[in-house]
């Protein structure tokens, strides 16, 4: 269900800037200028650079996550997919068609702006950071399946 231009997209963004301490940043990885760290996830997480994968490495990120999203997803619980300064839905990670509703629904792979998958209560996220090429995964469930896989989508891990 597509949320923007509600107060329900007002009050996650407000949570993602408070509850992960999001810092967008505008400079390229690998520029000179220290920036400081886009997030500061409270508890365990882990950090995957993305900049080597290859295009079947991305065929089966985008065919294995939403089925791992499914398996930790508890029922009845809802995941937002957000695109920065974008579109935001609140999802059913078993229903696929609440994902194909728009053209606009965020991928897995950061394209130039920042793409988050958030469970309603953050008990898990997945957040993708763009110009770090970077994914950063929190939350005992997600950590511990995306540890199993993450070598087999040409990640490194990075932290």
């Amino acid at each position: 269900m597509l949320i923007d231009e509600t107060p329900e997209y007002d009050k996650i963004w407000n949570q993602v800037y408070e509850k992960l301490k999001f810092s967008p940043s505008y400079a390229y990885h690998g520029h000179s200028m220290k920036v400081p760290l886009p997030f500061q996830i409270p508890g365990d997480y882990a950090v995957y650079g993305i900049d080597t994968m290859t295009d079947c490495q991305i065929d089966f990120l985008y065919q294995k996550m939403p089925e791992i999203l499914i398996s930790i997803t508890e029922p009845g619980r809802k995941i937002y997919a957000l695109d920065w300064h974008h579109s935001a839905f609140l999802f059913d990670p078993g229903n696929p068609e609440e994902q194909k509703d728009s053209a606009f629904f965020p991928g897995f792979l950061p394209d130039g702006d920042y793409y988050f998958f958030i469970e309603q209560n953050f008990q898990f996220g997945y957040l993708g950071h763009p110009w770090r090429q970077e994914i950063w995964i929190f939350g005992e469930k997600l950590l511990r399946e995306t540890e199993q896989v993450y070598p087999e989508f040409g990640w490194n891990k990075i932290k």
